[in-house]
């Protein structure tokens, strides 16, 4: 087995996405003046920028380290549907919040998710983007032993997600244990549901290749710009920074996790969960299609499209429901008479301990794959929201917007809810919101925990 704190040790501790050239912008040295500026250089920012863009708005990204540095460049690369990893959940938790109308924003939610997808299948095919992108659905697995925290009788619930999807219209299908172990080749699955809709993607190439359309619509975006401060005046916002300032009538934070750190009233509302994976040495096999999520989505797999020939590397990760405190929220220090608020789930870092759980799982679920070199392991921030949902709109200060809480969905959400957020801003009609009018509800950016709000999901 690979799971050694020495072999750990020597691993690249960084995503495998980001691990190629790229040449930053230089940051915001000066005065700027533009219509709109949007904090983050990620999906969710270069997505706002370009949708604005396209309609004639002067934009300035701002990033405090470079395009695709956070979130965007260390996750799975998975372009699931939903807010939750069973559709059973999503129906159950929304009827407990807001009401009889529960399977309804359910369903609209994950019909959203479905035109996400097909919105940024559109942005590839208009600006060129190669970022070996790949339609082959998405799996949710019943695991035969399921893992702590997680479903105890997950074919049940995998069952049960299965029926309610096919009853809302959607292509889904219910595995069996031959099925599944078969596609696997692993004896530790007793089935899954297949969603035919979902897909997969090289997150970094996608999104640099947003940041390069953007520039082509005259997006102006500068790295290594941390923000300092949002004023209002008079003329509007004026966003300082080390080099700068920048002034514009608007602004959007697509923050995510961060959020919490520009606007503190999202402190209760979103919480900064790291997250851990490793790829390994290339497979020249094609031993399966698809992503893979298990035990509630505590774990998760793929294998890469990268070769050699049909083949590529095969990514792992989860094992946060191991080390919980350590992965996730905040924590206080006292340091010489002060309290200090420090978050764990902010580091990047990848640790022995959570590493040396993913190799254990990722051995359990593939022994006969338990031998493969793993050559980067990286850790990653995600922004989990009070009740599984993103928030989408204006906040509690005029002309300050937000795209954030993806709760681990950021590539299902993040490219439709920029679109959705850009049709207000503009004053235009949202044909997304008209379609799907639970959004409003669902997605509200003024929402906050309250005594009917489901309890925080956990994976």
């Amino acid at each position: 087995m690979f799971n050694s704190q020495s072999a750990i040790d020597i691993m690249i501790r960084d995503s495998y996405w980001l691990d190629q050239e790229y040449q930053p912008t230089s940051p915001l040295d000066g005065e700027f003046d533009v219509d709109i500026v949007i904090s983050g250089a990620g999906i969710t920012g270069l997505s706002e920028a370009l949708f604005l863009a396209e309609a004639g708005v002067r934009v300035a990204v701002l990033e405090r380290r470079e395009v695709a540095s956070g979130a965007s460049g260390r996750n799975g690369g998975f372009m699931l549907s939903g807010t939750h990893e069973y559709y059973a959940d999503a129906v159950e938790e929304l009827t407990t919040a807001y009401g009889p109308g529960g399977r309804r924003h359910a369903r609209e939610v994950w019909q959203l998710a479905i035109e996400n997808h097909r919105l940024m299948v559109g942005l590839m095919q208009r600006y060129r983007i190669a970022c070996d992108y790949c339609n082959h659905g998405s799996y949710v697995v019943a695991m035969a032993r399921p893992d702590r925290g997680s479903h105890p009788r997950p074919m049940e619930r995998v069952a049960q997600s299965a029926r309610l999807l096919q009853e809302d219209g959607f292509d889904s299908e219910l595995l069996d244990a031959k099925t599944m172990q078969g596609l696997l080749r692993s004896t530790a699955v007793s089935g899954a549901l297949f969603n035919r809709f979902d897909g997969e993607l090289h997150p970094v190439k996608y999104v640099r290749g947003l940041a390069q359309a953007a520039r082509g619509r005259g997006v102006a975006i500068f790295e290594n710009t941390p923000i300092q401060d949002v004023m209002r005046d008079g003329r509007g916002l004026l966003i300082r920074t080390p080099g700068g300032r920048v002034r514009a009538e608007w602004m959007v934070m697509g923050t995510n996790a961060y959020t919490p750190q520009l606007d503190m009233s999202y402190e209760t509302r979103i919480t900064p969960n790291r997250g851990q994976a490793f790829v390994t040495e290339p497979v020249a096999e094609r031993l399966f299609n698809g992503v893979f999520y298990a035990n509630d989505g505590w774990d998760y797999w793929r294998q890469l499209h990268d070769g050699p020939g049909d083949g590529g590397r095969l990514l792992f990760g989860g094992s946060r429901n191991h080390h919980l405190a350590a992965e996730r929220g905040s924590h206080v220090l006292h340091q010489r008479g002060r309290i200090i608020k420090t978050y764990r789930g902010y580091k990047e870092r990848p640790t022995g301990m959570v590493q040396r759980s993913n190799d254990l799982a990722f051995n359990r679920t593939f022994p006969h794959l338990a031998h493969l070199k793993r050559t980067h392991r990286w850790g990653g921030v995600m922004g989990f929201s009070f009740d599984s949902s993103p928030f989408v709109g204006e906040t509690e200060t005029p002309g300050v917007y937000v795209i954030a809480g993806f709760t681990g969905r950021g590539n299902a959400y993040a490219t439709a809810a920029a679109r959705i957020l850009a049709d207000r801003i503009l004053e235009r009609p949202s044909e997304l919101e008209s379609r799907f009018p639970s959004i409003r509800t669902v997605f509200a950016a003024s929402r906050a925990p309250c005594v009917k709000t489901p309890a925080r999901r956990t994976s």
